[in-house]
């Protein structure tokens, strides 16, 4: 699809989906006005009744209409919020396929400035890979995605898995955006999930103990039988009341412990009603691609299942009402009876409930990068290799604008290993190198990169691009520049295969030191197993591909300065640079000899 073909893809549905709202909208209204003409009905029959006592018989058959009238309500109001999702979910991809993709998630919790590549990457926060490409709602989804990014696959069959199932998944619109309108819906808490793993993992305390199952049934038979019997038989009150309050004092003995259980499972099933319908979609729809199919087999009867464990919850979040809670517990044990059915589910469902929570994670995040693949049809999916070769033609940066990106070619594998990359300041070297690094991220992820063709190894990525000082760790900027290429270094004489992205190293010296540490390193990781590329401005680096013909190979952006104008073309050339800007931008912005003839350039 072309640029405008998807703006016009979003737009039709988004018009779809805002008719569809204005016509359940009037369904409401039209249910709204029914239902308080029949709550009037209802008190003037209640009214007219004591002097009609024959009224009196239609007033069970107007409460009943009444009650369906608000559940069909809302019903309706449900299916007016998810319509809303949808709709806006069109509005969002307009406004990221115009450039703003601000509305998204940007995974600023994820940031780590220690991470190997992900902070110098821009892989999460404000502007991030992870801001573009995210269309999870669950917090689940999101720490998935987020991983994904953060650490490639454990093996090859396993990227080649997720890219049939993005594939797949990116000729299913409808069924992506289901999945996400739902997700918008779930508004858990950051401790949803966990807490209801803990309550997965604690010992039952009452089911399966056949004490408590006898008293179960039995105290609250005897009670009930009493209070009834008491309306009718003189002196059986105080029995009644004896028995409700026997009921108490057991309970009682369990309160501390049923407090507790309540702690961790309350009001979740708005939750995990969510929950539920996202395994619905997720169960009926059909696949092709062995992951997504492997999915749908985990989450047959989930949906079923979590909604009976909804309903649970909800019962047991009645103890809330004050009154409720008097009479149902005086009545009935419903405390521990409670207790009790959700201890029976959970004996059930226990091991299956991660693996249905795991496929709403991994569901989520596979329609996120099958929209991230249908909205960039022209991205390639990568071939991965395992001949430690990495090769893409017309690479560019997935996160630039398709107008504005500037594509290059790259190529190194065990021979030609080592790219010294050399240019003027703002030419594109630091660029350069974050899209080589962003797309191997994705390819090791199993989404389509930017690119016409991608060649990929099984390679961890280390980068040295955004050093800083650290006051916490007590760290100068130079010492932990340094700490992070001994890191490298100990990996590579590990025998593990990296992808080095170093930009401008070794900053923190005089540029003599500098120069003979640069040439010193680059040595070193000549005879390691890795792929590197070094952006530096140290035209001495070019040197050393003398000394390693083959292996070290010299590489440039060019400025060009053309009738007093500065320019570039940020396209990769082979050599070393001869163009320098920082003298002119110097004189042109007066800073150095004559002043300015005409206003400093626009940088």
């Amino acid at each position: 699809m072309t640029h405008n073909d998807l703006l016009d893809f979003y737009e039709k549905r988004k018009s779809l989906f805002s008719g569809s709202l204005q016509a359940i909208r009037k369904k409401i209204n039209v249910i709204s006005n029914i239902r308080l003409a029949v709550a009037l009905i209802f008190l003037a029959l209640l009214y007219f009744g004591f002097t009609h006592y024959n009224l009196f018989y239609s007033l069970p058959v107007v409460l009943l209409i009444f009650v369906l009238l608000v559940r069909r309500h809302s019903s309706l109001f449900e299916e007016k919020v998810h319509l809303e999702h949808l709709r806006q979910i069109q509005a969002d991809e307009l406004r990221v396929l115009n450039g703003d993709f601000s509305n998204n998630s940007s995974g600023s919790e994820f940031i780590d400035p220690q991470h190997p590549y992900t902070h110098d990457l821009d892989i999460f926060g404000e502007g991030s890979l992870f801001q573009y490409v995210n269309r999870t709602a669950t917090t689940g989804g999101k720490k998935l995605l987020a991983a994904w990014l953060s650490s490639k696959a454990a093996h090859s069959e396993e990227i080649k898995k997720r890219q049939e199932a993005i594939k797949e998944l990116s000729g299913k619109s409808a069924f992506r955006q289901e999945i996400e309108a739902f997700g918008r819906q779930v508004h858990e808490q950051p401790d949803d999930q966990r807490q209801l793993e803990h309550w997965l993992c604690q010992p039952a305390f009452i089911f399966r103990k056949s004490p408590y199952k006898f008293i179960l049934h039995f105290f609250p038979a005897v009670t009930v039988i009493l209070v009834l019997t008491a309306f009718f038989v003189d002196g059986v009150t105080g029995f009644a009341v004896l028995a409700a309050a026997l009921q108490w004092i057991f309970l009682g003995f369990h309160m501390k412990r049923v407090n507790a259980f309540h702690q961790y499972v309350s009001r979740k099933k708005n939750t995990l009603g969510k929950y539920a319908r996202i395994l619905f979609f997720i169960r009926k729809e059909t696949y092709s691609s062995a992951m997504m199919w492997s999915l749908g087999e985990q989450a047959q009867e989930a949906d079923q299942k979590v909604t009976q464990l909804a309903s649970l919850l909800s019962a047991f979040d009645a103890r809330m009402n004050a009154m409720t809670n008097l009479v149902v517990n005086s009545l009935l044990l419903y405390d521990l009876q409670c207790v009790y059915r959700l201890e029976r589910w959970k004996e059930e469902n226990a091991v299956s409930l991660p693996a249905w929570l795991d496929a709403i994670r991994q569901t989520e995040a596979l329609c996120s990068l099958g929209t991230f693949s249908f909205n960039h049809s022209g991205f390639a999916f990568p071939d991965i290799n395992s001949d430690q070769q990495l090769s893409a033609t017309a690479m560019g940066h997935p996160l630039l604008e398709e107008k504005e990106r500037i594509s290059n070619d790259v190529h190194l594998d065990r021979q030609q290993s080592i790219m010294i990359i050399t240019g003027a300041n703002m030419a594109g070297k630091s660029t350069f190198l974050r899209s080589l690094g962003v797309n191997v991220v994705l390819a090791l992820t199993g989404a389509p990169v930017c690119a016409d063709r991608f060649d990929c190894p099984m390679i961890e990525v280390r980068s040295g691009m955004r050093t800083a000082d650290s006051l916490k760790e007590n760290q100068s900027y130079f010492y932990a520049e340094l700490y992070r290429l001994k890191s490298i270094m100990d990996e590579l004489r590990k025998g593990t295969p990296l992808l080095i992205l170093l930009d401008e190293i070794l900053k923190g010296t005089n540029s003599t030191d500098k120069q003979a540490g640069s040439i010193a390193l680059v040595k070193q990781l000549a005879e390691q197993p890795c792929l590197t590329l070094i952006a530096t401005h140290d035209l001495g680096l070019g040197e050393l591909e003398k000394v390693y013909p083959g292996r070290v190979s010299n590489y440039c952006f060019e400025a060009n300065i053309e009738n007093d104008q500065l320019s570039f073309d940020y396209k990769l050339k082979r050599g070393i640079a001869q163009k320098m800007n920082a003298t002119f931008l110097m004189k042109k912005m007066g800073i150095i000899g004559a002043p300015p003839t005409s206003p400093a350039p626009d940088l």
